[in-house]
C-alpha cells in the first residue's frame, strides 16, 4: 500500500492533466492511510507481539497464573482486528471510484500504456512471478527496488527486473496503474487478513474460556478501605466488621475444584500451551518482520501532501460506522486501555 502511494506522490508533472486530477482526488484517501490507518495497524501489530510473547518467553506455570490476562488480551485483539477490518472495508469502498480516472490517464498516454502492458507480459514469461499484484510497482522509479522481492519471493536468480519509467509520461502511467493493480487489491487482501486474525482471536478466546476455565471479564477494582470507617467504634465492633467482611469475601470466592477436576484442567491447559506455543512463535516472527519495515512504510507516506480540507482524515475516522450503526472508532476505543493504541486512534 505504502509503495503505491509513494509512487503517486513522489513526483509532479504538469504535462498530464488527467494524472494531476487523479493525484488531487486520491489525496484524501492517501491522507487517511498516512495519518490514521497505517500507523494504527502497525501499532496493533506491535502490541500483538507482547501478547504472543506470553506463550514464547514464559514457562507454563507463569502463563497459567496469568491465564485471565491472556483471555482479556484475546478479547481485546478480536475487537481491534474486527474494527480495523471494517475501516479497511470502508477505505476499499472509497477507492472503487478511481479505476475510471486511471483509465483516462491510460487513454491520454496510449503508447506508454501499451509499452508497460507488453513488458508485464514478457516478465510473466521470462521470470518467476510469485505474486503478480506487485508487478505494476516494478515500473515505478524509487519503489521498484523494494517491490522486486515482493514479486519474486526471494527467487532472485530466476527473476529479471524490467526497465522502469524514463520520463514523466511513462511515470504517470506506471504510478496510476499501480493504484488500480496494487493498492486496491492489497487493501482487499489486508482486510481479509484482519478478519482472519479476528476469527483466530475469537477461537482462541472461546478455547480459553470454555475449555480452560479462563475469564475475560475485567478484574475487579482494588478495594479501598475508608480510613475513617472505624472512628468511634469499639474493638468488638471493629472485630465484628472484619469478620463480616471476611465472610462476604469467602461467600463470593469461586468454589475450588476437587483434586481430580483440577488435575484434568491443568492437563488441558498444558496441552493448549504446548500446542499453541510453536504457533505463537511463528506468528511472532511474522509480526517482527512486519514491524522491521515500519520505518520504510512511514517514510513512504511522508510525501503525501496535506488534503483539502486538512482535517479530512479525522472526519473520516469519526464518521465510519459498522453494520449496527455504531461508530467504529468508539467500539475500538472502548475495547482497549493500551496507551500506545489509543494514541494511534487520535492522530
Amino acid at each position: 500500500m505504502s509503495l503505491a502511494i509513494r509512487g503517486m506522490y513522489s513526483f509532479q508533472t504538469e504535462f498530464v492533466a488527467s494524472f494531476t486530477a487523479l493525484q488531487q482526488e486520491l489525496n484524501q484517501e492517501a491522507s487517511v492511510f498516512r495519518v490514521f490507518l497505517v500507523p494504527l495497524a502497525l501499532e496493533v501489530v506491535t502490541q500483538l507481539m507482547r501478547f504472543l510473547d506470553n506463550y514464547v518467553s514464559k514457562d507454563f506455570d507463569i502463563w497459567a497464573r496469568t491465564i485471565d490476562e491472556t483471555a482479556r488480551g484475546a478479547k481485546e485483539y478480536q475487537i481491534l482486528f474486527h474494527c480495523l477490518a471494517e475501516f479497511f472495508e470502508h477505505i476499499g469502498r472509497d477507492l472503487v471510484k478511481y479505476p475510471k480516472m486511471i483509465q483516462e490517464v491510460r487513454q491520454a498516454l496510449v503508447g506508454e500504456t501499451i509499452k508497460f502492458q507488453r513488458e508485464a507480459g514478457i516478465l510473466g514469461i521470462t521470470s518467476l512471478v510469485k505474486d503478480d499484484v506487485f508487478v505494476s510497482l516494478l515500473f515505478v522509479p524509487e519503489v521498484d527496488f523494494y517491490a522486486a522481492p515482493l514479486v519474486h519471493g526471494g527467487e532472485r536468480q530466476e527473476f529479471k527486473k524490467p526497465v522502469v519509467a524514463k520520463d514523466p509520461f511513462e511515470r504517470a502511467v506506471a504510478a496510476a496503474s499501480a493504484v488500480e493493480a496494487t493498492l486496491v487489491p492489497v487493501v482487499g487482501k489486508f482486510e481479509r487478513l484482519l478478519r482472519d486474525l479476528a476469527d483466530f482471536s475469537a477461537d482462541l478466546l472461546a478455547e480459553l474460556e470454555d475449555d480452560l476455565g479462563a475469564s475475560s471479564a475485567p478484574p475487579p477494582p482494588p478495594k479501598k478501605r475508608d480510613p475513617w470507617a472505624d472512628f468511634g467504634k469499639t474493638k468488638e465492633e471493629i472485630a465484628e466488621d472484619r469478620r463480616r467482611e471476611e465472610e462476604e469475601e469467602a461467600a463470593n470466592a469461586p468454589v475450588p475444584l476437587d483434586p481430580v477436576s483440577q488435575a484434568k484442567l491443568e492437563a488441558r491447559r498444558r496441552r493448549h500451551f504446548d500446542v499453541f506455543g510453536p504457533k505463537a512463535h511463528w506468528m511472532l516472527r511474522s509480526c517482527r518482520a512486519m514491524t522491521a519495515m515500519c520505518g520504510n512504510i512511514i517514510s513512504d507516506l511522508v510525501c503525501v501532501p496535506a488534503p483539502e480540507p486538512k482535517d479530512y482524515a479525522q472526519k473520516w475516522l469519526e464518521s465510519r460506522q459498522n453494520a449496527a450503526g455504531q461508530d467504529i472508532i468508539d467500539v475500538a476505543r472502548a475495547a482497549t486501555e493500551n496507551v500506545e493504541i489509543t494514541d494511534a486512534m487520535d492522530p
